[in-house]
């Protein structure tokens, strides 16, 4: 057995993994689980301990199951209400006749060199595309004439506490980790194919405690986004409106909620306000799909996206918010399919689509960096004509 890799999905409410391996060829999964997330909330590790303790348990769970192969290689995909996402352009003259390697390596260190921010830490960089003498858009401009380069690139940050916690956790348990990829990116490569990303589509993730999306164009990304709103904020307006406890309103929600009450469904539970408590959960998907909006204005791309939208995860799993999102945005809508790759039962569960996507962009992007602990580095930033090619 070889190229064992083991990829982590932390969540606030259960972090999933799953072992996967090549055997001769053959891509298969050796264990996989889904561990209750202690010591966390809302993106801050609370208990330390606990948040160890919890790492530790899935670990001895696969050493069990994968008995005596070892783990090569450790991916970690994270989603944060807090995460960061920055587009930074930088620029260069270019003083001999053809594009070169080194122009290229000379603006990624300086993105590298500029992006970083207080309290937070850069654990992806990712270039979208180059522009050639202000008008040219290229994914690989190397060879090619010009007399000014700009490289446009996405920095993800994540506060510096929940970064250091991850890495104390998988260190204490004897786990090294190789990447660690925000989920919305990794998601994007099995829910988006080419057509998603050409015509024109937006990816929206909707989580417990953070939604985040991605807007597609041309086969680039126009830009990234999160918000602190989810589906558990939709749990606490229906505690506050309809006065009930917590658990009550999680057990409405998942009963008796719908984002567009239809006539069908007025008055099925005479002791359900229907009508009072599909007000309440528009409200919220309305505000987390306005601020959506909002961004697609600033790109002067509202209405205009021929892909749609595309949602995903469980708070996307709302009844009619399609309906919902069909009407702020104008746009065909649509839920993310199941059977994303054929690797048995979980490529048919929507819950290890961040497992999977994870997964494929190790495969696609982190060859050779086996034993390393990686955030971005300089030497990856060397590599970005290559990333590039893998990545259209």
């Amino acid at each position: 057995m070889k190229d064992i890799k083991a990829v982590f999905d932390i969540g606030n409410d259960v972090i999933k993994w799953v072992v996967f391996a090549n055997d001769d060829g053959k891509e298969i999964i050796l264990a996989k689980q889904m561990e209750p997330t202690q010591g966390m909330r809302k993106g801050k590790i609370l208990d330390a301990e606990n948040f160890v303790n919890t790492i530790n348990k899935i670990t001895e769970s696969f050493i069990k199951k994968l008995w005596g192969d070892f783990i090569e290689e450790v991916f970690v995909g994270i989603s944060h209400p807090e995460m960061i996402v920055n587009r930074i352009i930088e620029q260069k003259r270019i003083m001999t006749e053809e594009i070169g390697p080194e122009d290229i390596d000379h603006l990624s260190r300086v993105i590298a060199e500029i992006s970083n921010k207080n309290n937070f830490e850069t654990i992806k960089i990712v270039p979208v595309h180059f522009l050639i003498d202000e008008t040219k858009r290229e994914k690989d401009p190397i060879g090619m004439k010009g007399k000014k380069l700009e490289l446009i690139a996405d920095v993800f940050m994540i506060p510096k506490n929940i970064y250091n916690g991850i890495i104390d956790a998988f260190e204490k348990v004897g786990l090294n980790i190789v990447d660690i990829v925000p989920n919305i990116i990794v998601a994007s490569e099995v829910a988006l194919d080419y057509d998603h990303k050409d015509l024109g589509t937006i990816l929206v993730d909707i989580w417990k405690n953070q939604t985040s999306y991605v807007i597609y164009e041309d086969g680039y990304p126009l830009g990234y986004g999160t918000l602190p709103m989810g589906s558990e904020d939709v749990t606490k307006d229906i505690s506050i409106g309809m006065q009930v406890d917590i658990k009550e309103a999680e057990e409405i929600k998942r009963t008796h909620g719908s984002a567009i009450l239809q006539k069908e469904r007025i008055g099925d539970d005479s002791s359900i306000d229907s009508l009072f408590l599909s007000d309440i959960i528009n409200a919220r998907y309305e505000e987390i799909f306005l601020r959506i909006n909002d961004h697609l204005k600033n790109l002067e791309r509202d209405g205009r996206l021929a892909g749609g939208i595309l949602l995903i995860w469980w708070g996307a799993r709302m009844p009619n918010l399609d309906l919902l999102a069909k009407d702020v945005f104008k746009l065909a809508t649509f839920y993310g399919k199941d059977n994303i790759l054929n690797l048995g039962d979980i490529s048919s569960n929507i819950q290890f689509i961040n497992v999977l996507g994870t997964y494929v962009w190790s495969n696609k992007y982190s060859e050779g960096r086996k034993g390393v602990w990686l955030k971005f580095n300089l030497d990856f930033v060397g590599k970005i004509g290559g990333f590039f090619k893998d990545l259209f």
